[in-house]
C-alpha cells in the first residue's frame, strides 16, 4: 500500500465518521460506532485508519463501553507492520496486539491473564504479550468492564505519553504517564493508528463510540 502523510489542515479528524477504517475479522463500524468484539468466544479483531497518521507528538481522545465483560480487554495501537491496516495479533490475554509487529499499544485489560488484575493499563511496543507490567486502576476507582462510558484522552510529546480516563458516569479521573519512544518503535514519523481486541472462553462487547486524533 502507498503511504501518504495527510496534511496537518486536516486536523483533528473525526475518525469514525471519516469513512477511513478498514476493519478485520469482523470488526463492525455502524453510524458512527466501533464494534470491535460482540460478546462471542474466540474473537480476534482490529480497526486502522487507512492512512499513516503523524505520531512523533499527538493528541487523540476516545470514548469507549465494555458491556457485559468479563474478558479480556482491547488495544490502542500504533504500528508499522508489514500487514499495514490488514494487522491482527493473537485473541485472549493478546487483545488481538500482541505478535504485531513495529508497534506501539496502549492496552485496557479486564482479565488476570498473568497477574496484572482485572482493571489495568499498560504500553507495549513491538508485539509484546499486554499483560504485564501493567498499571493497576483499582486504587483510582475506576472500573473499565461497570458497563459505564469511559472517555479517554492521550497526549503524546515525542517523550511521555500521557493518559486521562474519565468514567462519564461517575466522574471519577485517573491520569497516568508513560515514557516511550514511538517513533523507534514503528520505525518512522507516521503510522497506521487504531484499535485491536480480544475474547478467549470468556467475552465482553468492546465498543469505541467516538474518536478524534489530531497532530501537535
Amino acid at each position: 500500500m502507498q503511504r501518504r502523510l495527510l496534511s496537518r489542515s486536516l486536523f483533528p479528524i473525526d475518525v469514525l465518521n471519516s469513512g477511513e477504517l478498514t476493519l478485520n475479522n469482523g470488526a463492525v463500524l455502524t453510524n458512527g460506532l466501533l464494534q470491535l468484539t460482540d460478546g462471542g468466544g474466540g474473537e480476534i479483531r482490529s480497526a486502522f485508519y487507512n492512512t499513516p497518521l503523524p505520531v512523533s507528538t499527538f493528541a487523540t481522545d476516545f470514548t469507549f463501553q465494555l458491556t457485559n465483560a468479563v474478558a479480556d480487554g482491547f488495544t490502542f495501537t500504533i504500528q508499522n507492520d508489514p500487514k499495514s491496516v490488514r494487522a491482527l495479533g493473537y485473541g485472549g490475554g493478546g487483545l488481538g496486539y500482541q505478535s504485531i509487529q513495529n508497534s506501539v499499544a496502549l492496552k485496557f485489560d479486564i482479565y488476570n491473564n498473568a497477574g496484572e488484575g482485572t482493571d489495568s493499563i499498560g504500553v507495549y511496543t513491538n508485539g509484546a504479550a499486554p499483560t504485564v507490567p501493567a498499571t493497576d486502576l483499582t486504587p483510582s476507582g475506576l472500573v473499565l468492564k461497570s458497563g459505564d462510558l469511559f472517555h479517554a484522552y492521550l497526549v503524546y510529546n515525542g517523550t511521555v505519553l500521557t493518559v486521562t480516563l474519565t468514567d462519564t458516569v461517575t466522574g471519577v479521573v485517573s491520569s497516568n504517564q508513560f515514557t516511550v519512544d514511538i517513533r523507534s518503535a514503528v520505525s518512522g514519523s507516521s503510522a497506521y493508528v487504531g484499535f485491536t481486541a480480544g475474547t478467549g472462553a470468556y467475552t465482553a462487547i468492546q465498543e469505541i463510540t467516538g474518536w478524534t486524533y489530531s497532530a501537535q
